[in-house]
């Protein structure tokens, strides 16, 4: 079988990298369209945290000596050029990929995760305005399911939270957040090469921040599990507090569920 690779904003580097790999693997096949790859080819790691999906090979090549995150999922290989053919670095770590994921296509796709149906979704006495934050697209879905009768605005990363809420003439009754987020340019002192593709940050507690300093209260909602995570733990002692003079509430035991947080935050 064919590997389709498709590489991203081509350059000398990656064109080489192909010829020396399909010395080596001669059923490496280029292609022009990412969706249609099973490899996707970076020089460097800037355009990975865009490109990124659970379902191709991602492979950044690198040509300084700077240093990036090593915590990364199996299928993203960071290869230092210098290195290609050293050990089981380089060409051969990508040629390790190479047959794990061809033997995963042999197994069976994951089922699609629906939204739950709830019989008692909170009711409220009035509308509110409320910026929801949430990295995951299935769970800004169950917030518009659970708060259709809201004026709701949702947001996938804090980058684009901490601009409305700085936003000129934007107001906001409530503020919902999420507390583990991927990494994003928020800050521009972060280097977000020291963050693996899937790590997280909690980046709730600055939305928090961001919000009660603009006289907005918070509710945070993570679904972390209080063993394995701090913060969760945390939430079980500290369920409310008062932040920049606002109430913000701390919920870790109802899954996603924004109604109820919204109804204990203003009702």
């Amino acid at each position: 079988m064919n590997i389709n690779v498709y590489a991203h904003k081509s350059g000398p580097l990656s064109k080489a990298f192909l010829q020396v790999v399909g010395l080596t693997y001669d059923k490496l096949v280029g292609v022009n369209d990412q969706k249609s790859a099973d490899i996707v080819l970076l020089e460097g790691e800037d355009d990975l945290r865009t490109l990124y999906n659970e379902k191709q090979i991602f492979c950044v090549l690198q040509t300084s000596r700077q240093r990036f995150a090593q915590n990364q999922p199996e299928n993203v290989c960071i290869l230092d050029t210098l290195k290609l053919f050293e050990g089981d670095s380089g060409i051969a770590l990508l040629l390790a990929q190479i047959d794990k994921y061809m033997a995963s296509k042999t197994e069976s796709a994951t089922p699609k995760v629906e939204i739950p149906r709830f019989s008692n979704i909170a009711t409220f006495k009035k509308s509110y305005t409320v910026l929801i934050v949430d990295d995951s697209g299935a769970n800004l879905s169950l917030a518009l399911t659970l708060l259709a009768g809201q004026q709701i605005l949702p947001v996938t990363c804090v980058e684009d939270a901490v601009r409305y809420l700085r936003m000129e003439g934007k107001t906001f009754d409530a503020v919902l957040t999420d507390m583990h987020m991927k990494p994003d340019k928020t800050y521009g002192s972060l280097n977000l090469n020291t963050y693996g593709i899937k790590e997280t940050i909690p980046f709730g507690f600055a939305i928090m921040l961001e919000a009660t300093a603009r006289g907005i209260p918070v509710a945070v909602v993570t679904d972390a599990n209080h063993h394995h995570d701090w913060v969760s733990a945390m939430f079980d002692h500290i369920k409310s507090s008062t932040v920049n003079g606002q109430k913000v509430l701390f919920f870790n035991n109802i899954g996603k569920r924004w109604d109820k947080a919204l109804k204990c935050l203003m009702e």
